[in-house]
């Protein structure tokens, strides 16, 4: 997605600045929280939510919200697409699995992933 210059917590900003060596200083608040890209893609970009994995396509994010949890707290990329079933990259404990995988971790615990949120971001022009 392209940059989007604003305050620094404003939903509607997408940013990052590099200073020495290529390490990343500052940041907007979109780039910090799942729950904050969330809120900017839904919000200030053009995006399509995505009702059936299945139309899941490569780049889309998929968004989760545990049980206990106020917000969606976690975020990952779809990056591959099998017979249906949806490859993911994130970081964490395996930062590269399936949505089914994610799902079955959770699934029979006093916390479980209540919801999840696929969303297309495009960029603006």
């Amino acid at each position: 997605m392209k940059f989007r210059w604003g305050g620094r917590k404003t939903d509607g900003a997408w940013w990052q600045r590099y200073y020495l060596f290529g390490s990343v200083k500052n940041k907007s608040y979109t780039w910090s929280g799942a729950d904050n890209l969330r809120r900017h893609c839904s919000g200030h970009r053009p995006a399509t939510r995505i009702s059936k994995t299945y139309n899941a396509r490569l780049g889309d994010i998929v968004f989760f919200k545990w049980k206990k949890e106020r917000r969606y707290n976690h975020a990952a990329v779809v990056t591959s697409k099998v017979q249906g079933h949806l490859g993911l990259s994130q970081h964490g404990i395996k930062n590269h699995t399936t949505l089914d995988d994610v799902l079955a971790r959770y699934r029979g615990t006093s916390n479980p992933i209540q919801r999840v949120l696929i969303i297309r971001p495009r960029s603006a022009k």
